[in-house]
């Protein structure tokens, strides 16, 4: 068991109805628009596509996307994005596409934000898991690693392997999820397995305490009830005598090549 608590970010996703950032990059200027690709990302994907696509229309000056995930002691990790220049309009109200901008989900409220070359989210980007007890059977990428490939004997007895990609994972298991009274925390795992088990990615942080700037980006393998990290069961923990506590079993993730 770690000495520490995990935190699991998701919720990264773009579809037609929150694709477009309008800004401006000069004072009075022509309003930009950013599209961004439909798709599911991780927090980190999401900040490279936001500049990528931003510089796309604005070749003149550079644009920084950064999670601040230290913000509230790791507790609300914050959207930021700047510009090298010394303006930067983000339309989030009255932008042609601002009901179709991902203000959302980056944390930004529904307000024009003029004034500066950088802004920060005002709530938390994305949505946080914080489990309130610490990691059971933690296990970090550089103690899990499997290759995939072929190995083969030769007529001579020689083993002749070809490996195609090294896969790194990363495991833990969480128990104590309680579902009584103010604490209710089995609300926020059914809503995150549910998002997991659809295949879809999410940042899982070991222990944001000792170093709330470690992150994995991931994808779940397997639960304790389907190896192929598509199904899950909440196990009410009656042999312990806690009947209104669940654990989650082992979780496997593996991480996203980068």
């Amino acid at each position: 068991m770690t000495k520490d608590i995990a935190r699991f970010h998701y919720g990264f996703d773009i579809t037609v109805f929150n694709r477009y950032i309008n800004f401006r990059s000069v004072a009075l200027g022509p309003i930009l628009t950013a599209e961004l690709t439909v798709g599911n990302y991780t927090a980190t994907e999401l900040a490279k596509e936001i500049k990528k696509k931003m510089e796309q229309v604005d070749s003149l000056n550079t644009y920084t996307t950064a999670i601040l995930r230290s913000t509230g002691g790791g507790l609300s990790p914050r959207f930021q994005i700047s510009t090298s220049g010394v303006y930067l309009d983000l339309l989030f109200l009255s932008g042609i596409n601002a009901a179709t901008s991902p203000r959302d989900v980056l944390g930004f409220s529904h307000t024009d934000k003029t004034g500066s070359s950088s802004y920060t989210g005002e709530l938390a980007c994305g949505t946080i898991l914080i489990p309130e007890f610490p990691t059971y059977d933690y296990l970090p990428p550089d103690a899990y690693v499997m290759n995939d490939g072929v190995a083969n004997i030769s007529a001579a007895g020689i083993k002749e392997t070809l490996v195609f990609a090294q896969m790194f994972f990363t495991q833990g298991q969480w128990k104590y999820i309680t579902n009584f009274g103010n604490r209710t925390q089995f609300t926020e795992w059914a809503a995150f397995l549910k998002y997991a088990t659809r295949q879809l990615k999410f940042e899982f942080s070991p222990s944001i305490h000792e170093d709330v700037e470690l992150f994995y980006q991931v994808t779940l393998e397997s639960t304790s009830d389907d190896g192929k990290g598509m199904g899950f069961k909440l196990k009410q923990q009656r042999g312990e005598g806690l009947y209104r506590f669940y654990d989650t079993g082992l979780l496997k993730m593996r991480l996203i090549p980068q």
